[in-house]
């Protein structure tokens, strides 16, 4: 069973991982993989709803009970259930919000979603429920878009060589998504100095050996935040030149992976108004399953 220590007890509690519906058909393959997942690192699992209260109190008692059965049932549904400590929440009020509350009040390890509405998260990623989690959370949140067939075999992991892409990547090892997968460790870069070269009229041979040089120092910065940030994490590099979101993008695109993980930092203080922009882009676009992880709250 994956554990981790509690410094106030001194000993060590099985993970928690939340997994949020909204009663869908839709929400299955969110369920499903949270199930797998809890079975997979021994972790508790919570299946939360949350009910709209800007109704008349006996209608949302109402549609609480109707929520509550409704649950049980789709809990019911799910046979990977079956042996997996597991605890249904009925939470009144907006969905973000509810989320929020709950897995801050139960010390969840992960959040688990679903991508209810793929036209609203790909074309206007802002506001929906799952941009609000991601902005205003202090939990690593998994969106699921791809049916589970087993544990992830194929894992992306873009990085900006910075604390918070390194987090993200043990966040994920941690959590057991990388058990038995292949890990890709992308880093995207853009060769400082293109557009002055390109004003200046230089030669395209000196361009061709500026990109090629910065090509070279991007490769030595990767092999080295492995090193150093993640030692021992076996992974294969990848370096891209272009701009960073559209290169993540394009290269989760090639290479079809199952997982992709990323780091949520935005501009410090701004961080609670905008999300990271590479992030904010790149998992509004993505097909595949993504992670996205917040920067450590602050102590």
């Amino acid at each position: 069973m994956a554990e981790q220590a509690d410094p106030a007890a001194g000993a060590a509690v099985p993970m928690r991982l939340l997994a949020a519906t909204d009663l869908s058909s839709r929400a299955d393959r969110a369920l499903r993989r949270a199930v797998m997942l809890a079975r997979s690192v021994g972790a508790e699992l919570l299946l939360l709803h949350a009910v709209d209260d800007d109704r008349p109190r006996s209608l949302v008692e109402a549609a609480s009970r109707e929520a509550r059965r409704l649950l049980r049932e789709q809990a019911a549904s799910l046979p990977e259930l079956h042996g997996v400590q597991a605890r249904q929440v009925i939470e009144e009020g907006d969905p973000f919000e509810a989320i929020l509350r709950v897995a801050d009040a139960e010390a969840a390890d992960l959040v688990v979603v679903g991508e209810h509405r793929r036209r609203l998260l790909r074309d206007i990623f802002v506001g929906t429920t799952l941009e609000r989690v991601l902005r205003h959370g202090q939990r690593p949140v998994l969106t699921v878009r791809a049916a589970p067939a087993g544990p992830y075999r194929h894992v992306v992991a873009a990085t900006d060589f910075s604390l918070h892409a390194a987090r993200a990547i043990r966040a994920a090892e941690r959590l057991g998504l990388l058990r038995g997968a292949e890990l890709t460790v992308l880093h995207a870069f853009e060769p400082p100095g293109l557009g002055a070269m390109a004003l200046a009229d230089a030669p395209p041979a000196a361009a061709a050996a500026h990109e090629a040089e910065a090509a070279r120092q991007a490769s030595s910065a990767l092999a080295a935040f492995l090193a150093d940030s993640l030692p021992g994490m076996a992974a294969e590099r990848r370096v891209v030149q272009g701009r960073p979101a559209t290169a993540i993008k394009e290269m989760v695109a090639r290479l079809r992976p199952d997982l992709l993980v990323v780091g949520t930092a935005g501009a410090g203080a701004l961080r609670r108004a905008v999300l990271g922009s590479v992030a904010a882009e790149v998992l509004g676009a993505v097909g595949c399953d993504a992670l996205a992880v917040p920067p450590e709250a602050p102590r």
